[in-house]
């Protein structure tokens, strides 16, 4: 399996100089996006397995850890946020008030 990552870093401030608007822009993306993730990363070590020392040395076992914690963090989201249901069989309800 042959997986491309690519990283990208905040561009710093030339010392007496400004920021282009575009590297500020830029900046303001990956600052959002390393948001994004951090609170992701923090939401699964809500479960003490993956946070502490994980001393089973059976193989696969801390990559199994890291599964069901990550699928709790999801199951955790979806019900503090469910997706509205969409039923196809449904007839659209017109409201007129007035």
């Amino acid at each position: 399996m042959n997986l491309q990552v690519s990283s990208r870093s905040s561009q710093k401030k030339p010392k007496g100089k400004e920021l282009s608007v575009a590297d500020r822009w830029l900046n303001e993306i990956i600052a959002g996006a390393r948001v994004l993730v951090e609170n992701t990363i923090a939401g699964v070590k809500r479960c003490r397995i993956v946070k502490d020392v994980f001393r089973n040395t059976k193989e696969g076992f801390s990559d199994l850890a890291m599964e069901v914690a990550c699928a709790l963090h999801n199951f955790r989201l979806e019900c503090r946020h469910p997706m509205p249901a969409l039923s196809l069989l449904q007839v659209p309800v017109e409201c007129n008030y007035g």
